[in-house]
């Protein structure tokens, strides 16, 4: 997909200069003038919005290849490099000490199949391009989800709010799936993509990323502002959720079946787990992604109701809005949907008309392109990782004098338990616990708040979970403690991690 002038075709004006470059047939118009809305006219005399798209995804591409270093996304790719060893996908977790053997819907399987084949055609650098590719393709489909607003200033500021909330969302997770399967649903229930496309798009929804019950409640958001604003059957938007639903089930196609489809529902059944959790709870105003989205929120709210207010606008507004707000897990998916409705609301702001192509912007065009792709070799070129905040002196140290076998019972952060996964797998180590939550039994998910709380009964939880040894930051409430414990001794020590044993 391109810029806005792929729906907005321009006739291109004779006064505007002798013939380019020489193009084909298709490229030039009667009058023998490189036609502007071929690709090669879009890129040899960019409109003002393609500039804008460009700067766009400058920063989109900085995002992606940004070094890896998300831990969630370390046990997706663990598992993916575990399926691939054993030619299944698990059904019991193979990591922890603390759940081992207890089921486990492995539901992002195909994004953990995905990344461990890019892996060993390209290693991480190529996980790193597969990162930009699904970020530079969303910036794309939130930027043509921006052309109601029309002028360029409008358009431009939606993008940058998109842009802030990116920087600090769009990492290489699953979600990203995702959200560009929610993009293009967007797409489909405004008449802008054949609705059929719906089938392979729920697929991979389905079977990369559990978000996926988000399609058909918008959809049917969306149909029933429809009918409350005309009074009469939303044929648009009821074809695309048949289409939705058909892909949905067509995703129960897979190595771990229907069971894939209910996972969303078990999840509902650990909301003591999740309430544990940062990203599950209540958004606040410490984060600046956080406040970014309610920036976003207060200005769309406001647009909606003053400039474009209808129920198609306003239901999925005030729903997607709440998601968000109750749990800032949904953050991503609420500003999908608001892209569109704040567009509307800052409609025809200013009067620079985004489709003009005046000579310097070819200049700025080519300079962008040229910048990005000498910066992007430059990232490409340093370190492909950034691993630094794990202990990994200490956990080598620890598989060196054989404490962390699988035998061992190693107490960790949930984050450090992922990266042992990605790092040793699960023939050499076994993990407390990590951010898979929906899967541990809830006493475990007590004895790790415990152990985080700053006035934890650590005595009586290392008790219970009787460990072998201790991996712990220094700096925190138990690692005070187990410093002037008598039961506890410490054997090796950095400026941030300690390892320590049973005296």
């Amino acid at each position: 997909m391109g810029d806005a002038d792929l729906d907005r075709v321009e006739q291109p004006e004779a006064a505007q200069g002798a013939p380019l470059a020489p193009g084909g047939p298709e490229e030039r118009t009667s009058s023998g003038v490189l036609d502007p809305t071929s690709l090669r006219g879009r890129f040899s005399r960019p409109s003002l919005d393609g500039v804008v798209l460009m700067l766009l995804l400058f920063v989109a591409v900085r995002i992606g290849l940004s070094p890896i270093q998300d831990n969630s996304f370390l046990t997706h790719l663990a598992t993916g490099r575990l399926i691939f060893e054993r030619g299944y996908v698990p059904t019991t977790d193979p990591y922890s000490w603390t759940a081992h053997g207890h089921p486990w819907t492995v539901q992002s399987w195909g994004a953990s199949v995905i990344y461990a084949a890019v892996e060993k055609l390209a290693g991480f650098n190529g996980l790193r391009l597969l990162t930009t590719a699904l970020v530079g393709s969303l910036m794309v489909l939130l930027w043509k989800l921006t052309d109601s607003a029309k002028g360029l200033v409008g358009r431009l500021l939606a993008g940058l709010l998109v842009v802030a909330l990116g920087s600090g969302m769009w990492t290489e997770r699953p979600f990203l799936f995702g959200a560009i399967g929610l993009a293009l649903v967007i797409f489909a229930a405004d008449d802008r993509l054949d609705p059929r496309w719906m089938v392979p798009v729920m697929w991979v929804w389905v079977n990369t990323h559990g978000s996926f019950p988000f399609a058909p409640v918008l959809l049917v958001l969306l149909a029933a502002g429809r009918w409350l604003d005309e009074r009469r059957p939303p044929v648009v938007e009821l074809r695309a959720l048949g289409w939705t639903v058909g892909g949905t089930l067509l995703g129960a196609l897979n190595p771990l079946g229907f069971k894939i489809l209910v996972f969303p529902l078990e999840m509902l059944e650990r909301r003591e787990a999740f309430r544990y959790v940062k990203e599950w709870q209540r958004i606040g105003t410490s984060a600046g992604v956080d406040r970014v989205f309610i920036a976003m929120l207060v200005i769309t709210t406001v647009l909606v109701v003053l400039r474009a207010r209808s129920w198609r606008n306003l239901l999925p507004l005030a729903v997607f809005g709440a998601a968000a707000v109750v749990s800032a897990r949904n953050i991503l998916q609420a500003s999908i949907v608001l892209t569109p409705l704040l567009a509307q609301g800052l409609s025809d702001l200013g009067r620079i008309d985004g489709r003009r192509r005046p000579p310097l912007a070819g200049v700025a065009l080519h300079a962008l392109v040229a910048a990005l792709a000498v910066v992007s070799l430059m990232d490409l070129r340093g370190s492909p990782t950034a691993f630094e905040p794990y202990p990994q002196e200490a956990l080598s140290w620890m598989h060196a004098k054989g404490l962390l076998g699988v035998d061992d019972r190693v107490i960790t952060r949930d984050v450090v338990g992922n990266y042992m996964e990605f790092a040793y797998g699960p023939d050499e180590s076994r993990v407390f616990i990590d951010d898979r939550v929906d899967m541990f039994p809830i006493r475990v998910v007590r004895w790790y708040v415990g152990l985080i709380d700053v006035s934890g009964d650590y005595a009586s939880i290392l008790e219970q979970a009787d460990p072998t040894a201790v991996l712990w930051d220094s700096d925190s409430s138990l690692g005070r403690w187990i410093a002037k414990s008598k039961d506890w001794k410490v054997v090796w020590k950095d400026e941030t991690w300690f390892v320590a044993v049973r005296s």
